[in-house]
């Protein structure tokens, strides 16, 4: 497989087609191998525009999805990341490259130990929470107020909330949100002293990261 061509039409045929125009951006997938980061068993899907499910029910992100979400973030050069779902470590890569500082959360059994074997490689500096995906949603207790900007790398059925609640103002969230008033959304969230705006952005279709559990009511 040519993975120079596949490089190529990647950023020509997903991104820049699909309004993905942060220049600084595009020129780091231009130059990322994406297919070192991948098992040799998956490296012919690295540039694939499908999403990468894996045995545990988790997956790997396509290029315009991750891409669309970090181009949601904004400029991101002088702020703390929180990413979770880190999968194998390719958008906290690109991420790291603009980004002040990144911690990560990513505890598949299947991912990560890829992930610590490209972080072993220095493919991307980040710090590696010992948190679970279900910890960051459901610790009441995890400091969100460190992090000015905060990355779901995967769908919820809710809206995130109490995360919001617990970010500090000028803080920016960025998710995917399927439920029956947002079906397949990417929506960024921002913080402010009394309130939160909430931006409907591009559709991304992907699996669910998390799902809030919603007891039943009890009816007599």
């Amino acid at each position: 497989m040519n993975f120079q061509e596949a490089r190529t039409n990647m950023v020509l045929n997903q991104l820049r087609a699909n309004r993905i125009s942060n220049n600084d951006l595009v020129d780091i997938y231009e130059n990322m191998e994406r297919e070192n980061f991948f098992p040799d068993d998956l490296k012919h899907l690295s540039y694939s525009d499908t999403l990468i499910k894996h045995s545990d029910g988790r997956f790997i992100l396509p290029p315009l999805t991750s891409a669309n979400l970090i181009q949601s973030l904004d400029d991101i050069k002088d702020d703390y990341i929180l990413e979770i779902g880190s999968s194998i470590g390719i958008s906290t890569a690109v991420m790291s490259k603009l980004a002040l500082s990144i911690d990560c959360v990513e505890t598949s059994d299947v991912m990560l130990p890829i992930f610590k074997k490209n972080l072993s490689k220095d493919f991307f500096q980040c710090n590696l929470l010992p948190d679970s995906i279900n910890d960051i949603f459901e610790n009441k207790s995890f400091d969100f107020s460190k992090y000015s900007k905060i990355v779901v790398n995967g769908s919820l059925d809710q809206e995130p909330n109490d995360i919001i609640k617990r970010m500090n103002p000028g803080a920016v969230l960025v998710c995917i949100i399927d439920n029956q008033e947002l079906k397949h959304k990417i929506v960024k969230y921002v913080k402010s002293e009394d309130t939160c705006s909430r931006i409907i952005l591009d559709e991304a279709v992907t699996e669910f990261i998390y799902k809030f559990v919603t007891k039943e009511p009890f009816v007599f």
